[in-house]
């Protein structure tokens, strides 16, 4: 095993304790895991957080860490309701990458959520790529659970998922203010209003974290131009948002949808086909 490997991938996974359905969640981390193993350059790790093991034999693989959590599973008690669950989640990215840190050097560093899928192109473009500080992907494929036969592209995975970035290791602990209202930081009245406007630009006031512990994904190029650096886009679709299943914050909201918006969404409608189950791993 390579002790210096391309890049590690952190996976923070949910109690069943608050995932409405633990073996459908399992099912998609089986094959998020599934997705990257499939991977065409195998110069990867994997480390998975979470406080039980998800309910399937695990890679019986080196490049493969399970690395159990003890503390309490933060309650949305006393705080806004969707700050518990991303509390939960960074504090697990943080221990994973304790972890990666102290047992390798990898050049880059990349949250994924439990329930979305990396291409198998991707380890092997970043062992190529011009060691830029980092990279997002900008296009994407945003995937719901029916009908199961056709997938949307888009132009903005960066916008909607938070699979999207690929830090360099050397950036990935470097501050500045990046933590918001979804990372729990508390902005007065003028702030609430700049920050509801304004999704993509750092905020006056926002709370001080590292590049990588933040959830702020949308505003990763103001955080990377904070740094002084750019953050260049992947050059080809390189994940799958899988939204729309109810186990994600994606299924906690609802937006409205006219005509336009319509129109746009079949416009970008494909057929799965043959070659992006093979890519993807799909089922």
């Amino acid at each position: 095993m390579n002790p210096n490997p391309t890049v590690v991938f952190l996976i923070p996974i949910a109690s069943p304790q608050v995932v409405k359905d633990w073996p459908l969640a399992c099912g998609y981390l089986q094959r998020t895991l599934g997705s990257i193993f499939n991977s065409t350059n195998g110069d990867f790790r994997v480390v998975v957080a979470g406080h039980e093991p998800p309910d399937f034999p695990l890679p019986p693989d080196e490049r493969f860490k399970y690395l159990p959590v003890s503390y309490p599973v933060p309650s949305p008690s006393n705080q806004i309701s969707w700050v518990a669950p991303v509390r939960d989640k960074m504090l697990k990215l943080a221990a994973a990458w304790d972890y990666a840190k102290a047992t390798s050097t990898p050049r880059y560093v990349m949250k994924v959520d439990w329930d979305d899928l990396i291409s198998s192109r991707l380890v092997e473009w970043l062992a190529r790529a011009k060691d830029a500080a980092g990279y997002r992907i900008k296009h994407g494929w945003i995937w719901r659970p029916s009908p199961r036969a056709f997938i949307q592209c888009t132009e903005t995975f960066d916008r909607m998922c938070g699979s999207c970035l690929i830090i360099r290791r050397d950036m990935a602990d470097l501050t500045g203010p990046f933590l918001h209202s979804c990372d729990g930081a508390k902005f007065d009245a003028a702030g609430q209003q700049l920050e509801a406007s304004d999704l993509y630009s750092l905020i006056p006031g926002a709370g001080t974290g590292t590049l990588l512990l933040n959830d702020s994904h949308t505003r990763a190029e103001a955080q990377f131009a904070h740094l002084g650096h750019a953050l260049p886009a992947v050059s080809f679709r390189a994940a799958i948002y899988r939204s729309g299943h109810g186990n994600n914050a994606s299924g906690q909201y609802h937006r409205s949808h006219n005509l336009r918006m319509l129109l746009g969404r079949l416009r970008r409608t494909r057929l799965v086909t043959a070659g992006l189950k093979k890519e993807f791993n799909l089922e």
